[in-house]
């Protein structure tokens, strides 16, 4: 339980560094970065790259250094190329990808084969999709960039994806461990104890309040079927 909360904490950190310096990286160094792969279809891939720009919470450096670790793997390049498709659908449908990248940098740490590597990152993929339906189902929005509200459900961009994030892991986290989504009790004190753990550290204290206001444990027994389906 210590170790799990000083990752919490040192993970905190690194994230609150990285938003703090936000590096421009010129669309060609990730073009010269896929052809080391090399991927098929590069224009798709950099067009999904460059949507992420656009993103405020968007790890560009991390993604680059990410692709780079993948070009100097012994591996198929249609296995590299796999992985990072699923990070770039996630790009392209607007879900925070930090924590995709934080597992696939495990992954390669640890030499995780490339099929299984895609396979877990397809899980957390669902899971992030899912966790951003289940907030707005329950009544809790992005404001989008820049957007300015009183509404206590409609959350700045980044502290919305802050909640996707840090939910979807914390179950992602629980299942890779051999959790079971029929436990619903012990998957929501996983989410629970992440959360509360966060908050006023990365996490607003009030938006913490607000999911478990809103979401309870068979809620979250329905993400992770979906998830492990």
């Amino acid at each position: 339980m210590i170790r799990h909360r000083q990752l919490l904490v040192g993970f905190a950190l690194v994230l609150l560094l990285g938003l703090a310096v936000t590096a421009e990286i010129p669309l060609h160094e990730f073009e010269q970065a896929l052809h080391g792969i090399p991927v098929n279809d590069i224009d798709a891939m950099l067009g999904a790259i460059e949507l992420g720009f656009g993103q405020p919470d968007f790890p560009a450096e991390q993604l680059l250094r990410l692709i780079d670790r993948l070009a100097g793997r012994p591996a198929p390049a249609i296995e590299k190329e796999a992985v990072l498709r699923v990070i770039t659908h996630a790009i392209e449908e607007g879900l925070p990808i930090e924590g995709m990248v934080d597992k696939a940098f495990e992954g390669l740490a640890r030499s995780v084969p490339m099929a299984q590597l895609e396979n877990g990152l397809q899980q957390l993929h669902i899971l992030l999709a899912e966790i951003r339906d289940l907030l707005y189902s329950r009544g809790i929005f992005s404001a989008g960039p820049g957007a300015q509200s009183t509404a206590i459900n409609a959350l700045p961009i980044e502290r919305f994806n802050l909640l996707v994030l840090h939910i979807s892991e914390a179950i992602d986290s629980y299942l890779s461990g051999g959790g079971s989504p029929f436990e619903s009790q012990l998957l929501f004190e996983e989410v629970h104890e992440r959360l509360t753990q966060l908050q006023g550290v990365i996490l607003d204290p009030m938006d913490v309040e607000l999911v478990f206001e809103r979401i309870n444990p068979s809620d979250l027994t329905q993400v992770a079927l979906t998830a492990v389906s």
